[in-house]
Parts: C-alpha cells; sequence; structure tokens
C-alpha cells in the first residue's frame, strides 16, 4: 500500500467528518511537517487553535479518530492497530488530553466509524484531490462533499 494513499485517506477521514459535524476548519493537507513529526495534518482555524473556540471534546474525539478509522478500512486493519502505530503518535496525544471517560470514548468511536462508513466516497474523493494537490482548504473540502451529497 502506498504510503502517501494511507496518509491522504487519514488527513481526508479527519476533514470530512470534521465538516459533517459542523466545525470549520483552516486546511487539511499531505505535506509531512519535520518538526511537528506528523506526515500531514487538519490544521484549525487561527480561532479554534488560539482557543478562542472551542471544539466539544466529544466532537473533537469524534474527529480525531475518523482519521485512525479511515486508515484502517483501507489497509484492512484495526483501530487499535492504526493506533498503535508510531505515524498515530499525534492522535493518541490529543486524544489522550480531552479527558473522556470509558464511555465517552466508547460513543465517540462508535461515532466516528459510523461516520467513516457513511462518507466513505467522499473521504476517497477527498483523498485523491489531497494526492494531487497536497493542500485543501475547507471551502475545496465542502465541494468535493457536496458532489457525493447531491
Amino acid at each position: 500500500m502506498n504510503d502517501l494513499r494511507v496518509t491522504a485517506i487519514h488527513e481526508a477521514g479527519h476533514a470530512v467528518v470534521a465538516l459533517r459535524l459542523g466545525l470549520v476548519f483552516d486546511h487539511v493537507t499531505t505535506v509531512p511537517d519535520d518538526h511537528a513529526e506528523t506526515d500531514g495534518a487538519l490544521h484549525w482555524t487561527e480561532l479554534q487553535s488560539a482557543g478562542d473556540l472551542e471544539i466539544a471534546a466529544t466532537a473533537d474525539a469524534i474527529v480525531l479518530l475518523a482519521g485512525p478509522f479511515a486508515e484502517a478500512r483501507l489497509i484492512d486493519s484495526t483501530l487499535h492497530e492504526v493506533l498503535a502505530g508510531d505515524a498515530a503518535g499525534e492522535d493518541r496525544e490529543a486524544l489522550a488530553t480531552l479527558g473522556l471517560d470509558d464511555d465517552e470514548f466508547v460513543a465517540a468511536s462508535r461515532d466516528a466509524l459510523a461516520l467513516v462508513e457513511q462518507d466513505w466516497p467522499a473521504i476517497e474523493r477527498v483523498a485523491d484531490a489531497l494526492l494531487e494537490y497536497e493542500t485543501l482548504d475547507f471551502d475545496e473540502v465542502e465541494a468535493l462533499v457536496a458532489a457525493d451529497d447531491s
């Protein structure tokens, strides 16, 4: 499996699910960031990054889990195996800071999995665009997802 395709699917999972939850982000990219030690990332708007606009912990968890769930679907693996990998370190750390109890984590996992399954064609479309352009802003992702809705 092509590593860049895996990254594109992972990041597209985050972006599509964020959009479905009504969350606005700045952009999503497959460009590696050696300083942050990421293969790609979903970047929130300045308001969210600065803490001026908070995302509910459960919504944040759903978005964080969507990437690994999408990756697991692509490579025919499990969420546990994907999250245990080195590449998922940032997702693991971010999930750990949310302070969800077991029931909240399970509920977020179910919601993330359901959204990934429901929006798989949109996730693939966004991933294909990421492979071509490397970075997509919110409006570009929204347009790609809207193509599946019509």
